[in-house]
């Protein structure tokens, strides 16, 4: 912002009150002895307008009435005319113009003041908004994630050393730039934009590096109208490395299931297998019955099914097992079982101790548990009044114990409880005998506590603390 100096009347205008008072007084004074002096016969009465221009600025409306009528006697007081019957028409066109100057000079002054003060509001304004600007491109530039701007044609307006980086761009080449080569769904979304419902939300799509590298990228965006049309501001990261381990912690979980199942299926064709022999060797006693082809076919189907019995699928490699943190994988399951809970009007209380506690065990595997134990309270819960789901954690002699409550019927057979392919489950009947195998590779127990009322699964797991010197805890079994 230019600041012009002030002109000479600005600075006279502006000087201290008790130059303008000194002043205009010796001012006053010399007018008035010139005015009086027998030297001259003409009124010099006019010059008073030059005290009151001085002294208007330090002084109120009344007071520059009041000085204006003094001024107005000493002019005519002192005026070669004398009192005649025109000395009233006289003062008062003095009094209207000594009036009249001073107002002015007052209203100037004032309007001066107001000027600079709006001018240095304008300032601070101006160097606050510097500050913020600063700040923000600041936050900008330090910001780990990919943050760019577009304008209303899909061009890059402003884009960080980030988002230069996600997509293999030396740095500043990405301003002016076309999107869609990079990110076509970000150009997509702008154009499905109006001026009239600007929107936020995230998505996810596919992206292109400059060299030609695809990634996926995660991108949360706000669309905002200005002058120039609506235009889009985006944070965008790289979840291809996230897709990565999702998909291959969703393999390994897969296949321990698939392990569990197969070893399910093996069991009981050996058990068929075991059948079939013991009839297989009863016919053969009978006379002739060896030389029969069925006989045959009969023993050839024993020693088939024996041999695919004892195909079960093993694993790549060993699980290793790491210190899993409760707070954090109940603060997930609460995550991720909350809004099925809530949508069935369904209660879930989680009482933990307050500290943070580590437990042996493997993450997913360990939530999946978890979550199959809920989904079985949800079925349980399906007409009854009370709707409850209570998870406490407790830190005790055996072990760390998740005890999950819920308000529903009950067990009528928990013997019956991880028994694989039970009559009337809602699926193969295996989510509990696949979970407590679960719970068992990582060194702990799953079983059936007994209550008055409703159902309690108990998770005994072993504190990372215990692991040197701990008791074999899967020959602790639970009588229910």
């Amino acid at each position: 912002m230019i600041n012009h100096p002030p002109s000479p009347l600005i600075r006279l205008l502006e000087a201290p009150a008790r130059i303008r008072y000194g002043a205009s007084l010796v001012l006053t004074i010399l007018i008035a002895a010139l005015d009086a002096s027998a030297f001259t016969s003409v009124s010099l009465g006019i010059l008073y307008i030059f005290p009151t221009l001085f002294l208007a600025p330090a002084l109120s409306r009344v007071q520059i009435v009041l000085i204006s009528i003094l001024f107005t006697f000493l002019r005519e007081h002192f005026a070669p005319f004398g009192y005649e019957q025109e000395s009233l028409a006289r003062m008062s066109y003095g009094m209207v113009s000594f009036l009249g100057a001073g107002l002015f000079s007052n209203e100037l002054a004032r309007g001066r003041r107001l000027a600079l003060e709006f001018s240095k509001r304008i300032q601070e304004q101006m160097e606050l908004r510097r500050e913020a600007e600063s700040q923000f491109r600041s936050l900008i530039e330090s910001s780990p994630a990919a943050i760019i701007t577009l304008d209303s044609g899909g061009h890059v307006d402003l884009a960080n050393q980030a988002a230069h980086d996600l997509l293999a761009l030396p740095p500043g080449t990405l301003i002016n730039a076309d999107v869609r080569q990079y990110l076509p769904v970000m150009a997509d979304l702008l154009q499905a934009a109006t001026d009239d419902l600007p929107y936020r939300t995230a998505t996810t799509a596919r992206g292109r590096r400059a060299n030609g590298e695809s990634f996926l990228a995660c991108v949360w965006f706000a669309t905002y109208p200005t002058r120039n049309g609506m235009r889009l501001a985006a944070i965008i990261t790289d979840s291809s490395e996230d897709l990565r381990e999702w998909q291959e912690t969703s393999l390994q979980s897969l296949l321990r299931s698939t392990r569990v199942l197969v070893g399910s299926v093996s069991h009981e064709i050996r058990n068929i297998c075991a059948a079939i022999g013991v009839v297989h060797a009863n016919l053969g006693r009978l006379p002739g019955v060896e030389q029969t082809e069925d006989y045959a076919a009969l023993g050839t189907l024993s020693q088939g099914l024996a041999r695919l019995a004892t195909v079960e699928l093993q694993a790549t490699a060993e699980q290793d097992m790491d210190p899993v943190n409760l707070e954090q994988l109940i603060e997930e399951f609460r995550i991720v079982a909350g809004p099925s809970l809530e949508a069935q009007e369904i209660e879930l209380a989680i009482e933990s101790p307050g500290e943070p506690l580590l437990v042996l065990g493997e993450h997913h595997g360990l939530l999946q548990v978890l979550l199959n134990l809920v989904r079985n309270s949800i079925r349980a819960l399906e007409g009854s009044a009370t709707r409850l789901v209570r998870l406490t954690i407790t830190q005790e002699p055996r072990g760390v114990i998740l005890r999950i409550y819920d308000t529903g019927q009950g067990v009528a057979h928990p013997e019956r409880l991880f028994q694989p392919f039970q009559q009337g489950a809602d699926a193969v009947g295996l989510g509990l005998f696949v979970s407590r195998a679960i719970i068992r590779a990582c060194e702990g127990e799953l079983y059936h506590e007994p209550t008055p009322e409703g159902c309690m699964m108990c998770i005994r797991l072993q504190p990372c603390a215990a692991l040197d010197g701990g008791a074999d805890w899967n020959s602790m079994e639970h009588s229910a």
